[in-house]
């Protein structure tokens, strides 16, 4: 059983087809026993998330800031954590993930992502990184990390710390590996 840390949007006005690719993961994760952590949110997919684990009566930790304490209420089967600032929020999850799991998302979802790189880069603390990338999504993030290593900002040993799914059965042999403690780092 993992801490599994979900990072994605929250967003409602996101196509259908975003919002599968977070039932079908979390789906696979609750029914392989894990625990949910996630920045609390009832909607779109993150609520999906939350939905999968409590159908199957998983541990869920839902971790937010003051202003979107509000959202707790539609979370009553999630233990709550209230933070001061989204740097203490990501702090706490990150801290207390077994492992990250990053599925499509906007601006929070590339902050909370790049954070953990560099958290991960920086410490000791292992986390196995892996991002979801059905549908070419993350393109311009790898672009931009590609941009940062040709102009020297950061090794190419930047990209050991995450790994990449193109598709459910590429999430899962990582994720078994990762599991299992059969990670190739």
């Amino acid at each position: 059983m993992l801490d599994v840390l979900i990072i994605s949007s929250s967003r409602n006005e996101i196509d259908d087809y975003y919002k599968s690719v977070a039932r079908n993961i979390s789906h696979y994760l609750a029914t392989n026993g894990d625990n949910l952590i996630f920045g609390a949110a009832s909607t779109s997919m993150m609520g999906i998330c939350y939905d999968e684990f409590k159908k199957n009566n998983c541990n869920i930790y839902a971790f937010t800031t003051k202003p979107y304490i509000e959202d707790l209420k539609n979370l009553n089967q999630a233990k709550h954590y209230i933070c001061n600032t989204t740097f203490e929020m990501k702090q706490r999850m990150f801290e207390n993930a077994d492992l990250i799991v990053c599925l499509p998302g906007g601006p929070g979802t590339i902050s909370e992502l790049t954070s953990y790189i560099e958290e991960k880069r920086s410490n000791d603390k292992d986390v196995p990184i892996i991002i979801y990338d059905d549908n070419n999504f993350f393109e311009y993030f790898y672009k931009m990390y590609d941009f940062f290593i040709e102009n020297n900002f950061v090794g190419e040993s930047i990209k050991e710390m995450y790994d990449i799914a193109n598709n459910k059965e590429e999430f899962i042999e990582l994720y078994e590996k990762i599991k299992f403690n059969e990670r190739r780092r």
